[in-house]
């Protein structure tokens, strides 16, 4: 799947646990078609790995 993501990037996760979180993307990985991604949950920052399917531009 191909996606233009950049750092710098905000996105949110529309589904599963972290339904509704929004994230910073600070690394993108377009031949693994993943993201590390920068997230405010339960009060303080969590980094975190997504694909590019579990996200969309917020």
């Amino acid at each position: 799947m191909a996606a233009d993501y950049v750092p710098g990037d905000v996105v949110h996760i529309p589904e599963g646990p972290f339904q509704g979180v929004c994230a910073v993307v600070r690394e993108v990985d377009s031949v693994a078609s993943r993201l590390h991604i920068d997230a405010l949950i339960a009060g303080g920052p969590h980094a975190m790995n997504v694909g590019f399917d579990e996200v969309e531009w917020a």
